[in-house]
């Protein structure tokens, strides 16, 4: 099960649209399969008139209630099952969405005086939570560690019904590729999107580099473009890397870069410098590792200064070339530890 939190203001506008042909007419049959009133969910049954300008002031009235209206006042929520998941009932659906309000707080089951809420579904995989952030007992709502319960939820949902498992809510799943970069993919005939393989590149490539120099170098050996990001305290440390391809550019012809922790969170340069640390590899000044070869690591204050001074050139290769300059004078003069 997989669900995401969107904050905003407008509970009128989110059930216009959730009601709407969606922006590219997916929307089918919407209706309401749960709700804080039983009323509602008859008032919103499939094929009667939901009478969205009803359905909006009876959302907002414990808002209306409050000295001051909370901004953002309403929690939106779209919760979608796996690709290849059985199809569930809209009981199932009410289900979840009580679930879902009920470990996060913002509807705890027996609770009178909770936010009012609506689940409207307008496809067979998936819901919209719509919730607005005012208790009836004239509180405010608390959202605070929202996304880690929501994630909670979700996996007992699927235990409950047999879903697949999705990645544990402690912020380390990759992101899921945008519907535009998806569309764009196909436009170009490609099954996977720019995102996509750059993860599969930068992942790949990590797993079989023993420091930031042989990481860099395999990663261009396969048409990667890299870019390091330097220190302002220090230029001379490196404190991150993007990565592009040529194939994705921007309306002025530029390349369009991904940091990488913008690929998974696994991939940006701390998770990755502590992993080749893990591996015996020894540190350079600044905490940053380096190769476990001795020469390398010797040199490393080389390398540094190799670095510093090819970091205001766009193409990495300088770089590399740089500092394979730097590396292979050393090893004249440097002995293994």
């Amino acid at each position: 099960m997989i669900g995401k939190v969107v904050r905003g203001n407008d509970v009128g506008g989110l059930l216009r649209y959730l009601y709407g042909p969606g922006r590219a007419n997916e929307h089918t049959n919407p209706h309401v399969v749960a709700a804080w009133d039983e009323g509602v969910i008859a008032d919103c049954a499939p094929g009667r008139d939901p009478r969205l300008k009803r359905l909006t002031a009876l959302l907002e009235q414990p808002l209306a209630a409050l000295d001051r209206r909370p901004s953002p006042s309403v929690w939106h929520c779209p919760l979608r099952t796996a690709p290849g998941d059985r199809k569930l009932s809209d009981a199932e659906w009410a289900d979840v969405a009580a679930e879902v309000l009920d470990q996060t707080g913002l509807a705890p089951r027996g609770d009178a005086g909770a936010c009012r809420w609506v689940a409207v579904r307008h496809a067979d995989d998936h819901i919209h939570l719509a919730v607005t952030l005012a208790r009836q007992d004239g509180r405010r709502a608390r959202t605070s560690h929202d996304y880690v319960r929501l994630g909670a939820a979700c996996r007992t949902v699927e235990e409950r019904y047999g879903l697949t498992i999705t990645p544990a809510r402690d912020r380390t799943a990759p992101k899921r590729p945008t519907r535009a970069e998806t569309e764009k993919a196909a436009r170009q005939g490609r099954s996977e999107t720019t995102r996509q393989r750059l993860r599969r590149e930068v992942r790949r490539a990590a797993l079989s580099s023993a420091d930031l120099v042989d990481f860099v170098e395999q990663l261009q050996e396969t048409g990667v473009h890299v870019r390091l990001r330097y220190s302002e305290l220090d230029p001379t440390i490196v404190t991150g890397y993007a990565v592009a391809e040529g194939v994705e550019r921007t309306a002025d012809g530029g390349l369009v870069w991904f940091g990488g922790a913008k690929l998974a969170p696994q991939l940006s340069l701390p998770r990755l410098e502590k992993g080749w640390a893990a591996t015996g590899h020894s540190e350079v000044p600044g905490g940053r590792a380096t190769s476990a070869r001795p020469v390398r690591s010797r040199a490393a204050g080389s390398l540094r200064t190799a670095a510093a001074a090819a970091r205001h050139l766009e193409n990495g290769s300088l770089v590399l070339a740089a500092a394979a300059v730097v590396t292979a004078g050393s090893r004249t003069g440097a002995r293994s530890r």
